[in-house]
């Protein structure tokens, strides 16, 4: 078992994921979704906050279809969307630079959506599609070298 994979099963001992099954139905739902708001966060005309938002959850959606492909979910515990985040290196194979600055994004998301912080800037917006964009193409070959049978 790699240090990925350990990862994921002390986490699962802990409380914080479960083990469960996926389906391709799932999976092409999650990627679906996540393509569809990359493409709606890439629209100018739209607020930087609007865009942010839309980037922000193609990379929950994609950070989760790496999860759940590797057949887990997270529990329902607090904390449960950023810890998907934490796991892209287990479940995806993202460099610590990239799963570190979609967490750091995470916790700008909550501070603005639940203690009223600023929305966010134009700069913050194009970072995070941009971060987004990165994503999908990691979760993408990831999943067709371990899971192709999970994508139709």
């Amino acid at each position: 078992m790699g240090a990925g994979m350990t990862k994921l099963s002390n986490l699962t001992r802990a409380g914080q994921l479960a083990a469960e099954p996926t389906s391709a139905d799932e999976i092409a739902r999650l990627l679906k979704g996540a393509d569809d708001q990359l493409r709606d966060g890439g629209v100018k005309s739209l607020s930087a906050a609007g865009r942010f938002m839309l980037a922000y959850n193609a990379t929950h959606a994609l950070a989760l279809a790496a999860l759940r492909a590797e057949g887990y979910r997270p529990s329902a515990s607090q904390g449960h969307r950023k810890l998907i985040f934490q796991v892209l290196e287990a479940t995806a194979g993202a460099p610590r630079e990239l799963w570190v600055a979609l967490d750091r994004y995470h916790d700008r998301r909550n501070a603005a959506e639940y203690q009223g912080a600023s929305a966010a800037t134009e700069a913050e917006a194009k970072d995070l599609v941009e971060l987004a964009t990165r994503l999908q193409k990691l979760v993408l070959g990831q999943l067709k070298r371990t899971h192709g049978k999970l994508l139709k």
